[in-house]
């Protein structure tokens, strides 16, 4: 505008003009009368006139350039300026500026304009339409292009681009080339490569930048070989390639390891009086290190020196830190040295460096020399250098420095941040130490250190993995309380680990959490769902959620299928299976080797052999669809059916078709023998494969042999041969240990057992079924101190206990009548995230009911279906066996009817037990009513039912109302049982019956039954009790005759009989008859009858006291051995 005020300001005569030429000499008053003159004519209205006004070539300086900016900024402040003109005004002052060579303001105000809501094609045409006008350069247009490219806006560059072509102009190759840059930059390539042909084909010239560039697209996409043509082609049309161009070629040869190209372009390079920089000897050492090769990264370095290129900080750091990541610290540290030597100042991230290295290693001297020393070259460790400290004190359990290293940075004054806090909480959770790791979590807010998601993520993690999930759940809810929301990796941390511990409803509930916060969860998440439910023989479950999972946009993918498939073939439901693999097939996901392998294995869990061989046979036909793991399945089932010749042909065929056996194949065979008996077998056959050098034996097949030896009664050989292993300094396998304690464990040998136990902690690690076996042994002993010992080593241990662990302690405390402390305990389990198995719920409930609190299993059963749980039969037994207890036989005839509704049959037993307990009361009604209920179910024969009435009968001193049941019995044809002819002859013997007795007796030997010896000792009572001695020995006699030997009982009757009659002959026939079963010896010395068969009763009483005594003493040493 200052152009045009000199020539179009105000239309006066020459004259005039002239005469102010003499104003023009004075500055200042010169720019002020301009000033005056520009704000005058920006008064007018009509903006039309601007487009008559003419301009001179003249060019402008920057003082224009100032005037023109003040003008843009006093004129935008006018009201009534539509966008339109407002952008013709920056274009306007953008030309004047860009001629008056002012480019950065030209620059500034054209990004200005790109950030308004304009158009690139309007900028453009205002551009366009004042450039005429302002007799412009087409340096504008590759300005407003460059604005772009640096605002990352590669669209609108290029529309500018077209534009300016498409109007005649010619970008500069320059501009072209930062284009092409920020399309490698992008990525985009396929664009970058069609943008070069169009530079090419509107005549643009490339030059060597644009050739780099290029050169650049290709090492992107690893055409190495079109690279290199490239590069000869350049050299062939006469560019002459620069250091960038053999760079960027060689870092693409190093990155793909192809170091004998680099080094040939290298010397291509010298050859063509390129010589290589310090960047190229960088990038050679780099690729070197980086692939563990950085040795020859240092011999790479004593040839640069030798070519003169001197090295510098980043080629030292770069061969420390690949000797580091080797482990081969001591030679990080000469070159360190080194690098000092030739006056190299190391930085932080070489001492960084070095104390990661130490730390890895387990230096600690070491490395806090290194940290000493960057103090006294007045280097201040960052946070990256005492987090490497932390993390390396915290891998090698060094925990007490740690805490010293925290401490000292408060007393230095050096800001603790979150990330410190987080490295040291993480290791207490790797060690087990959470308890520890909570307390540095409140002591982060004390000292306003606030966590982020990650440490609390690290905290949550460390308590899932011990399987606390209570405490995990307490700590999501700490974070939000302060505000930091869970994220994906937290919620999948749940839903993992409460999988992984069998708790599904955990999972689900964690799953549920997710997608209400607003999280989306991902396949593999799901996946971990539909693993667990398949785990879990929750298969339906499962099949829903797969479901659930399309609906939610989530598509099941082919490891979904895998698990699904799995879970059927587990349950040996092989159609099911199928079912689903045709589901796979039919959305297009590829079947994996594991596929086939599960469907194979649900074919043999269902024993359905044959057409797991057919199914073998198909497989045969996709290459590599048949490996070991195939043949092992379908070996391994067939060896359980126990058909061992199958199982042999399997593995002559396995051999013929080129598939090797590996080590399960073998131990599958030998299982096999060892299963069925035949261990001797295995062990010759073991001892000729090892002969013959085809196998070494593992601790599989020690533990199968071991095993094997164990169940065919040869303890002997088992321990032979196990402590053979021991000292052959072959250590059997924790597995194998388990077995022979486990074996001591079933016999309460638990002192045997802890001796194994003991050795074996010497060379491995107990596993979980160690201490579970421990536990157990010890449970049934009720050595309850032994049992809660036991499992506080396993919490120390870090060893999370499970529901068998749980089981065994309840066992425990279940023995020793503390159903009480056991009912705690599973509160405690389901708190600790364990469920409790059925079994356990039913053994306190059945505790409370030997202890007369049948009462509080209401609290139980509560508890069981909070968790998803319900009774089964043994939970109804357990109660009514209860109630039975305690004479309520009305609640447990309701529980007899409650398990008739849920669909379980109650034992012949209650109902028997029901029934004498209501005779007991006097309810012969109700007694009967239960005896229908009972024929009416069917739990036991017809026979048996009335037997049990007529012995209740008896018991409650009902003799005749049993006789009437016992004839009923006798007219529908019922046979009774011997016990119930017992019963009611001892009945009819209480009450001075005893022809009624001994008719019972014809009655008993009609129906086919034979008398015992409980049965004779009854009716001889009850006639020498009656005075009938006379019966009551041809009886005995009868006894005799039939084979059945008189017991203790029977001599004492007879005996105590005689002597009150005093009937010498029978005397004399029941000594001849106790010396000849050597119950008592021929007493020479006393002539007296009478006085010989005193003396046989006492001794008959005293053998059986002695009797009585030896199996309570037997019984004090099993537990004593405990």
């Amino acid at each position: 505008f200052d152009e045009g005020s000199s020539k179009l300001g105000w239309q006066e005569d020459t004259g005039r003009r002239r005469r102010s030429s003499r104003l023009a000499r004075v500055t200042t008053s010169l720019m002020g009368d301009m000033e005056n003159s520009i704000y005058a004519f920006l008064t007018i209205d009509r903006w039309e006139s601007m487009n008559c006004m003419q301009y001179e070539l003249a060019s402008l300086r920057p003082i224009h350039g100032r005037l023109a900016l003040k003008f843009l900024k006093w004129v935008i402040k006018q009201p009534g300026l539509e966008l339109s003109h407002i952008t013709y005004l920056y274009c306007i002052t953008v030309h004047i500026l860009v001629r008056a060579r002012m480019y950065d303001c030209a620059k500034l105000l054209l990004k200005q304009v790109s950030q308004m809501d304009i158009s690139s094609h309007s900028i453009f045409g205002a551009l366009m339409k004042t450039y005429h006008l302002c007799k412009s350069n087409p340096s504008v247009f590759e300005l407003l292009m460059r604005i772009y490219l640096k605002e990352s806006l590669l669209k609108e560059a290029l529309d500018t681009f077209c534009l300016m072509t498409s109007r005649g102009f010619k970008p500069s190759i320059y501009s072209c080339n930062m284009i092409l840059d920020s399309m490698l930059k992008n990525k985009t390539v396929g664009l970058a490569l069609s943008f070069f042909k169009e530079l090419l084909a509107i005549g643009i010239c490339p030059n060597v930048g644009t050739f780099n560039i290029y050169l650049n697209i290709l090492c992107s996409e690893g055409k190495l070989k079109k690279a290199g043509y490239l590069v000869r082609k350049m050299e062939g049309a006469g560019y002459v390639p620069n250091i960038v161009t053999y760079n960027t070629l060689l870092n693409s040869y190093c990155k793909k390891g192809r170091y004998k190209a680099a080094l040939g372009l290298m010397d291509h390079m010298n050859c063509k009086g390129v010589d290589a920089d310090v960047y190229t000897y960088n990038m050679f050492i780099n690729a070197l290190c980086k692939n563990n090769r950085s040795a020859k990264g240092y011999l790479l370095l004593k040839r640069m020196r030798k070519k003169l290129v001197l090295p510098n900080e980043v080629t030292y750091n770069t061969l420390i830190n690949g000797f580091v990541k080797e482990g081969k610290v001591g030679v990080a540290t000469k070159v360190f040295n080194e690098m000092l030597s030739f006056n190299l100042v190391a930085n932080c991230i070489t001492y960084n460096t070095l104390l990661d290295g130490h730390f890895r290693k387990g230096n600690f001297e070491e490395a806090f020399k290194i940290l000493h020393k960057m103090e006294e070259v007045e280097i201040m460790p960052s946070e990256i250098s005492y987090g490497i400290l932390m993390d390396g004190l915290c891998k090698h359990s060094k925990f007490d420095l740690a805490r010293s290293l925290l401490e000292g940075m408060r007393k230095s004054g050096i800001t603790v941040n979150c990330i410190m806090y987080t490295t040291l909480m993480a290791g207490f959770c790797r060690n087990g130490m959470l308890a520890e790791a909570a307390e540095l979590l409140d002591v982060m807010f004390k000292d306003e250190v606030f966590p982020d998601v990650i440490t609390f993520s690290v905290l949550i993690n460390g308590f899932c993995t011990a399987g606390k999930l209570n405490n995990a759940k307490e700590i999501i809810s700490k974070m939000c309380k302060v505000g930091v929301l869970p994220n994906d990796i937290i919620y999948a941390t749940i839903i993992f680990n409460s999988s992984k511990q069998g708790n599904i409803r955990e999972a689900l509930k964690g799953y549920a959490a997710m997608n209400v916060s607003g999280h989306v969860s991902d396949v593999g998440t799901c996946n971990m769902l539909v693993a667990s439910l398949c785990r879990s023989k929750r298969l339906q479950e499962a099949e829903d959620f797969v479901q659930h999972m399309s609906r939610i946009g989530i598509p099941p993918n082919s490891i979904t299928f895998d698990f699904l498939i799995n879970g059927y073939a587990n349950v040996g439901d092989a159609l099911k299976a199928f079912s689903w693999f045709d589901e796979m097939i039919g959305l297009g996901h590829h079947p994996s080797l594991f596929t086939y392998e599960t469907l194979l294995k649900g074919l043999c869990k269902g024993g359905n052999l044959r057409e797991g061989r057919r199914f073998l046979s198909l497989l045969h036909r996709f290459p590599g669809a048949v490996d070991a793991v195939a043949y092992n399945t379908l070996i391994s089932a067939t060896c359980k059916l126990g058909k061992l010749k199958e199982a042999v042909n399997l593995y002559d065929e396995m051999v013929c078709r080129d598939v090797i056996p590996d080590s399960y194949t073998y131990n599958f065979l030998l299982s096999g023998l060892c299963k069925r008996g035949k261990v001797v077998t295995a062990i010759l056959l073991l001892r000729d494969w090892m002969g013959r050098s085809i196998l070494y034996p593992c601790q599989a097949m020690q533990t199968s042999l071991i095993n094997g030896l164990f169940k065919a009664g040869q303890q002997r050989a088992a321990f032979y041969f196990y402590s053979e292993l021991v000292g052959e300094n072959r250590y059997p396998d924790v597995y194998a240990s388990n077995v022979i304690m486990d074996w001591y464990s079933r016999r309460g040998l638990m002192m045997k057992a802890n001796e194994i136990f003991d050795m074996m902690s010497k060379w491995s690690h107990p596993n979980l079924a160690s201490y579970n076996i421990l536990l157990h042994g010890f449970a049934k002993q009720q050595d309850l101190s032994k049992c809660f010992k036991i499992y506080n080593t396993m919490a120390r241990k870090g060893i999370s206990p499970d529901k068998v662990t749980c089981h065994s302690l309840i066992l425990g405390l279940c023995e020793s009548r503390m159903p009480e402390l056991g009912d705690k305990f599973l509160k405690k389990m389901i708190m600790d995230g364990i469920v409790p198995d059925q079994s356990s719920f039913n053994m306190v409930i059945s505790s409370y009911g030997e202890c007369y609190d049948i009462e509080k299993t209401s609290n139980v059963i509560d508890i069981m279906t909070y968790i998803g749980m319900f009774p089964d039969g043994d939970t109804y037994h357990a109660r009514i066996d209860g109630y039975n207890r305690k004479s309520a036989f009305q609640e447990s005839h309701n529980l007899l009817l409650e398990m008739l509704v849920n669909g379980y049959t109650p034992k012949c037993r209650q109902y028997i037990t029901l029934m004498n307990g209501l005779l007991r009361l006097g309810d012969i009604t109700g007694a009967f009513r239960v005896l229908d209920e009972m024929k009416k179910v069917g739990g036991c024969s017809q026979d048996v039912a009335e037997s049990a009435l007529v012995r209740g009968l008896v018991h409650c001193r009902k003799i005749d109302d049993a006789m009437l049941a016992f004839s009923y019995m006798c007219r529908m044809g019922l046979v009774p049982t011997i016990a119930t002819f017992t019963t009611l002859m001892h009945g009819l013997c209480k009450e001075a019956r005893p022809k009624e007795a001994l008719k019972l007796k014809g009655i008993m030997e009609h129906c086919g039954l034979k008398l015992d010896i409980v049965s004779y000792n009854v009716l001889i009572s009850g006639l020498c009790a009656n005075g009938d001695i006379s019966a009551a020995f041809e009886l005995y006699e009868e006894m005799k005759q039939k084979n059945l030997w008189a017991n203790s009982t029977t001599y004492d009757v007879l005996i105590n009989a005689i002597l009150v009659v005093s009937d010498i002959e029978k005397c004399e026939t029941l000594m001849i008859d106790l010396q000849q079963r050597g119950l008592i010896s021929k007493f020479g010395s006393v002539q007296d009858i009478r006085e010989l068969l005193i003396i046989a009763l006492k001794k008959l009483k005293d053998m059986k006291h002695k009797k009585r005594n030896t199996k309570k003493g037997a019984l004090v040493c099993v537990t004593g051995q405990a």
